[in-house]
């Protein structure tokens, strides 16, 4: 797969694919403007954990390049003011984990502007290679869990085009597909309300010639009841110190699923993803525009004033969860203080 978003050093811009389109249309948005880049992750045209932390992580720099500052101190003052405007949805914490990130190389750096800000270059292209290196650890670690001739149950996307690269979800299955000779398949689930399953993963897996079979959301059940699972690998947009994942809406309804089947639940997930401070009634859960349920395709689906309940993620608790594959290794049935040894 291609490469969901890019630094280009000729010009100092961001080439991200715009999501929105896929997979009817491959666009690209290019841009010198951090407003832009916080734009384009809220209305989705990046997203996915890992991606939208790189988006922001770019769009710092970006605004280091915009600020026009004379000092050190104009410059973290509109780079403060940029992180605000780039952390637009408050659920995934890679999105204020990079642009915290930023802010503290900027503090830190010595030397003039100009080499403040190429250090926030450098440190921007760095989270997306980081992002790269850790997708691959989450595909290698995957493999005593994944076996040949595995069916993977996936829901929303996870793969490629949620990172800047190989995906953590995709890694799984991409380095199972490379290790067993394509011995490995994929049940995607659309993911309504905005179908990332349907219009990203299926699109993801079919272009790397991976066996893909798209289903409904309603029809996860009756596909595990079938035996046509070996088991369910998802994303995270976040994962507390707890065990507790936050990820895409349904995400919930299949671990139970998954739980009354006896089938392996697994999430894929980067340890920038988890969150150590924040306790599980704490987390803020996005609420998103009705219409993203009422419409599809730019038509009504539905009585155009209906009310509307659209959380855009779920939160599954420790005791559905098999085991977390990360960068630095796997923790199996997982507790708090297996959460802490990641960091040890």
């Amino acid at each position: 797969m291609f490469r969901t978003i890019e630094w280009l050093d000729d010009t100092n811009e961001v080439r991200l694919v715009d999501q929105t389109k896929l997979p009817l249309i491959k666009a690209h948005i290019i841009t010198s403007s951090h407003e832009r880049i916080a734009h384009a992750i809220k209305v989705m045209e990046i997203r996915g954990a890992p991606a939208i932390g790189a988006a922001a992580g770019m769009g710092m720099a970006l605004a280091a390049l915009e600020s026009n500052a004379k000092s050190k101190n104009e410059l973290l003052a509109f780079l403060r003011k940029a992180a605000n405007t780039l952390n637009t949805r408050p659920t995934a914490v890679n999105l204020t984990w990079a642009t915290r990130r930023m802010l503290k190389v900027a503090e830190d750096a010595e030397g003039d502007i100009a080499n403040i800000i190429q250090r926030l270059i450098d440190e921007a292209k760095e989270i997306a290679e980081e992002d790269v290196r850790m997708c691959r650890s989450i595909g290698e670690n995957s493999l005593g869990l994944i076996k040949p001739g595995f069916t993977i149950q996936t829901i929303c996307n996870a793969g490629s085009l949620a990172t800047v690269h190989l995906g953590t979800v995709g890694a799984v299955i991409r380095v199972a597909h490379e290790k067993y000779d394509g011995d490995i398949k994929v049940y995607a689930a659309e993911t309504r309300p905005r179908q990332q399953g349907a219009r990203l993963t299926v699109f993801e897996m079919m272009e790397d010639g991976i066996d893909t079979t798209l289903i409904t959301d309603g029809m996860i059940g009756t596909v595990f009841r079938e035996g046509r699972i070996d088991c369910c690998v998802v994303g995270a947009d976040r994962i507390l110190r707890t065990g507790h994942i936050i990820n895409k809406i349904g995400t919930y309804t299949m671990a139970i699923t998954a739980k009354y089947h006896n089938i392996p639940f697994y999430v894929a997930a980067p340890t920038s993803t988890i969150d150590m401070d924040t306790n599980p009634e704490d987390v803020v859960i996005e609420e998103r525009n009705g219409d993203e349920i009422r419409v599809i395709n730019g038509q009504y689906i539905t009585v155009p004033n209906a009310k509307v309940y659209n959380p855009a993620f779920d939160m599954t608790p420790p005791e559905l969860v098999t085991a977390i594959i990360t960068d630095k290794g796997v923790v199996h049935d997982p507790t708090e203080e297996k959460m802490r040894s990641l960091f040890d």
